[in-house]
């Protein structure tokens, strides 16, 4: 992970693939969480289904079962496999070690 400060606009890569754009709402962090708008690219589209799967997975998992962790692991695997990253626009922050969540046009993630 990066040392530099958040910078205030992101870039979702997976792969050598741009997934979209986030601007990062200022103030809007709930330690270790960060949060903001995120604008697609054409590239997120084949994605956006696994996206909203992951999310409806981990939140519908309120019992904390092992069986619906997994599932949401086997998700998370395919989303991150060929390696997901935020970036910002000038290449001097990158955060590889991540987890972010997508819905509509709300971001919320954090750097492990």
């Amino acid at each position: 992970m990066s040392k530099s400060p958040m910078p205030p606009t992101l870039e979702l890569v997976r792969g050598e693939s741009l997934l979209g754009t986030i601007a990062v709402r200022p103030g809007e962090k709930d330690y270790p969480w960060y949060s903001g708008t995120f604008t697609p690219t054409e590239a997120f589209e084949p994605l956006r289904g696994l996206f909203a799967e992951e999310l409806e997975l981990l939140q519908a998992n309120t019992d904390d079962d092992d069986a619906k962790w997994d599932v949401w692991e086997d998700i998370h695997s395919e989303l991150h496999g060929p390696g997901m990253a935020l970036r910002s626009l000038d290449g001097k922050f990158e955060a590889k070690e991540i987890l972010v969540h997508l819905d509509g046009a709300e971001a919320w993630w954090r750097i492990n």
